[in-house]
């Protein structure tokens, strides 16, 4: 019987390679990876067809334009029915923790920066012709050049899977604009408008996992 810890790290692994197998940005071992794993896994089947379903849907509304705020609202009321438990359960998995909460926590954060990314090129005039290639489909660790800047810095213990601390702070509505440098510290922005930095603070460094955190200061940047 394999290990409930080392189960939910394979679901989360799987999560995280989800987003380049839709975009086609995966390699061919983990493509193999994530079509063994979805043969076996039912929930993991459904999110890479939920996903597909996404992109195609960016294509083809392209043109219309989507309404981002609406989109982004329905998201986080999605996030605080389903994944509250995020903030208070710490990483044992022993604690009966759902595995469900930070998979959907991870899920609405890929979604809520695409619909962001979606709508800035909206926002920009960005047209394209009929015959035009399909919208890109962008991954949480694909920075943009216009990316927020940097209001919290953090260093997370090493053994901290990355899906993990994407779940932590796709409630706080912050994202990773940078890192982790030569010293583990990653930069945070918030995913739209700048929320309360002390709350978030507060939260992140009552959080397992997190060893250090800090506003960055006026004219300070990202590592």
């Amino acid at each position: 019987m394999s290990n409930p810890a080392e189960s939910e790290l394979a679901h989360l692994h799987v999560w995280e390679l989800l987003p380049w197998i839709v975009n086609g940005r995966a390699s061919d071992a983990e493509r193999k990876l994530v079509d063994a794993h979805v043969r076996d896994c039912e929930r993991c089947r459904a999110e890479l067809a939920s996903q597909r379903k996404l992109c195609a849907a960016m294509g083809s509304r392209e043109q219309a334009g989507p309404d981002v705020e609406r989109g982004l609202d329905h998201l986080w009321e999605r996030f605080d029915e389903d994944a509250q438990p995020v903030l208070h359960t710490g990483t044992s998995s022993s604690a009966g923790a759902p595995m469900r909460s930070r998979m959907t926590a991870i899920a609405c954060g890929l979604a809520a920066i695409v619909l962001l990314e979606t709508g800035a090129l909206a926002t920009l005039g960005f047209t394209r012709g009929a015959d035009s290639a399909p919208a890109s489909y962008r991954t949480l660790s694909q920075a943009d050049a216009g990316t927020t800047r940097a209001t919290i810095r953090l260093v997370a213990d090493p053994a901290m899977p990355v899906g993990r601390l994407q779940a932590l702070l796709v409630p706080l509505r912050l994202q990773i604009v940078g890192g982790p440098s030569e010293n583990g510290v990653y930069s945070l922005a918030p995913v739209a408008t700048p929320g309360d930095v002390a709350k978030q603070l507060a939260v992140l460094r009552a959080a397992p996992g997190v060893r250090f955190a800090e506003p960055v200061g006026e004219g300070a940047g990202g590592p």
